[in-house]
């Protein structure tokens, strides 16, 4: 009479529950990066949709930007790379939605840029320092190169913006990356940079 071995199929359930675990840890692993990726994708799209609006709000108010068809260096809405905006309050009683851009001029162009800031701040990761050191809006007539670091510790790509009044204007907004895990934002600051004519 043959006697069965018993520990066989104990060996065989252990084998495979180990797969099964290594399997599960790997689709743990592509969903947690699969999520950071996502977010990294919201935040592009949202510096996308930023970067379009104030094309968008600067071509409603031209005069603030653009005389004689040349870009004003000292438009309303430009701003170099290390300064701040200039914003303007609003008027009493009014927000964003429900003032009056009709008149255009420097304080719609200042109340423009607030508004838009604001929504900056709620759509992106970003601090006062960052959108002081890392955004503009500028003339640029060559194409923003990739953010590399330099002797003065500039990481942003805005050797691209220029004094040259016929360039076509550059908007750069950037981020910082909360996951620390694109391959696309050196030192943890992505950036995305619009060029259009107005």
């Amino acid at each position: 009479m043959k006697r069965r071995k018993g520990g066989f199929s104990m060996i065989e359930v252990l084998v495979s529950l180990v797969i099964i675990c290594i399997g599960v840890l790997g689709m743990v692993a592509l969903q947690t990066r699969s999520v950071a990726l996502s977010q990294d994708s919201v935040q592009r799209s949202n510096a996308m949709v930023l970067a379009n609006e104030l094309l968008e709000l600067m071509r409603s108010n031209r005069d603030q930007v653009v005389a004689s068809d040349k870009v004003k260096i000292d438009g309303a809405y430009i701003k170099q790379p290390g300064t701040n905006f200039r914003t303007k309050a609003l008027d009493a009683g009014k927000t964003c939605l429900t003032r009056d851009r009709s008149a255009g001029g420097e304080t719609v162009a200042g109340q423009d840029l607030g508004c838009w800031l604001n929504q900056v701040k709620a759509l992106l990761p970003v601090t006062d320092t960052l959108i002081a050191s890392s955004f503009a809006v500028c003339p640029a007539s060559g194409v923003p190169p990739l953010p590399s670091s330099d002797t003065t510790g500039n990481t942003t790509p805005l050797k691209a913006c220029e004094a040259n009044a016929v360039a076509p204007v550059m908007v750069v907004v950037a981020w910082q990356d909360v996951s620390n895990d694109s391959l696309n934002c050196p030192r943890g600051v992505c950036y995305y940079a619009l060029r259009s004519e107005l």
